[in-house]
């Protein structure tokens, strides 16, 4: 009697594009996580989402991250205050930093909703963004960890199911959805407060920013991580 063959599953080493990914996934996660500690404390308030200064500037400063803010008075405080994650934000703004500092509120201009549509009343409501940030933060680091196991342990972990592409891709989706909600929360504050209020100016911080290199960083990463996913051949898996 002839012995069948025996078969003998391959263990290929990780290819060029997985070490790719993997710095990728690290990046977006590390902004991500940045972000999410920006202004708890005064090591962390150079990342911020919104700026508020007086006009002309002189010694009021107040900074805005996700669910915390920092106040120069004239010390730099930094307070984690889950309640400043709102919208409309410029109406949060109004009612907290008019009772610290009514001269910036002075001369206000009225805003005509049928020309202004962001000047019309909207009821607050939270955004959920650190929820999404925690999300997108889990799927990139879930990832990263797969994409490490992979680069270390390739002779027992293949990823034949492609959990990395599919996970970087999830947090690319949430990242994308954070650059919507700060874009809606943090850019029209902005904009309403700067064209109603002449005494102060708001600018955004470099935490957009971040958000979209994090957002392009889970892309190019869950791109990396999908070769050989969608390949016409016969075989279909290709390890990376």
């Amino acid at each position: 009697m002839s012995e069948k063959p025996r078969r003998f599953a391959m263990r290929l080493e990780p290819s060029f594009v997985n070490y790719v990914g993997l710095l990728f996934s690290l990046t977006g996660c590390v902004l991500i996580a940045l972000c999410l500690s920006a202004n708890h404390t005064n090591a962390s308030k150079d990342i911020y989402f919104l700026k508020i200064t007086d006009n002309p500037p002189s010694q009021v400063t107040v900074l805005y991250g996700w669910g915390a803010y920092c106040e120069q008075t004239p010390q730099w405080q930094c307070v984690s205050d889950s309640s400043v994650m709102v919208v409309p934000f410029d109406v949060h703004v109004t009612a907290r930093l008019n009772a610290t500092y009514p001269s910036l509120f002075k001369d206000a201009v009225a805003q005509d909703s049928s020309l202004d549509p962001l000047a019309a009343p909207n009821p607050p409501h939270d955004p959920k963004i650190s929820v999404a940030a925690i999300l997108c933060l889990l799927c990139g680091g879930v990832g990263f960890a797969l994409a490490l196991t992979r680069a270390m342990f390739y002779r027992y972990y293949q990823d034949q199911y492609y959990s990395r592409g599919f996970l970087c891709w999830a947090a690319a989706v949430f990242a994308l959805l954070l650059i919507a909600e700060c874009t809606i929360m943090y850019g029209d504050a902005a904009d309403e407060l700067t064209v109603t209020y002449p005494h102060l100016v708001a600018t955004q911080g470099p935490g957009l920013s971040m958000v979209g290199v994090a957002f392009a960083s889970f892309v190019i990463s869950g791109y990396s991580f999908m070769q050989g996913c969608f390949s016409k051949e016969e075989e279909g898996y290709h390890s990376i």
